[in-house]
């Protein structure tokens, strides 16, 4: 299953096909870009960078595709894996699946909605500019209130031991002479990356972890928060496939 933020609707199971024109076709409207998100952090030894290419894709139905009180909007969806940064032998750091394309305040690209409360003007402007983004190649360097979340874990083989991770205190989790140098964020004709975190954790590492989780879960009851690592799932690291 892949990341998805809904601005307004659920619509009926067979309209999905409609999107797949990406030309309007009865008010439906698609658009996809390829970003990457390219980690560079300065480590005893000379820096190290990372890069992950994720898929975005957004999709609009008319405002006459409603169910109930909800139906007719915009929706978009993430997929794609974390970025990997190898610090040093068995050292890693993963940058969590993040959008840095929802229509909150900290997005990289794309510029404030306007407010106009006209729907069919906002309709028009989110159009204008998700066909701006689909053309735009560009890099832009990624504001530290937009970050992706930062893990590492202390050991690989155990889903455990998983910790977060400072983005201004890397010196916390890995010692003197460890420091993030910048989150950058690129639109680009590169492919999907895939592969890099099954490489890094292993095969059978998402098993594990989800082994763990439950027996954390069966242990502490249901009303107990669980630890940091059992926070944690799947696809904050791998979705869409």
């Amino acid at each position: 299953m892949s990341i998805r933020r809904r601005a307004a609707i659920v619509v009926p199971i067979f309209l999905p096909a409609l999107f797949l024109s990406g030309c309007g076709l009865l008010g439906f409207n698609t658009w996809h870009w390829n970003q990457k998100v390219i980690i560079v952090v300065e480590t005893p030894t000379g820096e190290r960078v990372g890069q992950s290419v994720q898929s975005v894709n957004w999709y609009e139905s008319p405002a006459w595709a409603r169910l109930g009180d909800s139906g007719g909007g915009f929706s978009n969806d993430l997929s794609g894996e974390a970025v990997v940064v190898e610090l040093a032998p068995g050292k890693y750091i993963f940058a969590l699946l993040k959008s840095f394309d929802g229509l909150a305040s900290d997005q990289v690209f794309r510029p404030p909605i306007s407010n106009s409360g006209n729907a069919a003007s906002l309709r028009q402007e989110i159009r204008a500019q998700n066909d701006h983004l689909e053309r735009l190649r560009e890099t832009r360097e990624v504001p530290r209130s937009a970050y992706p979340a930062l893990v590492t874990f202390s050991d690989l083989s155990d889903p455990a031991t998983a910790q977060k991770v400072d983005p201004v205190n890397l010196k916390a989790s890995f010692g003197s002479g460890y420091r993030l140098v910048s989150i950058k964020l690129a639109i680009t004709d590169e492919a999907k990356t895939e592969g890099t975190v099954q490489r890094v954790l292993g095969p059978r590492f998402f098993e594990e972890w989800a082994r763990k989780r439950q027996a954390a879960f069966t242990s502490n009851g249901p009303f107990k928060k669980p630890p940091f690592a059992f926070q944690l799932f799947r696809n904050d690291f791998i979705t869409g496939e």
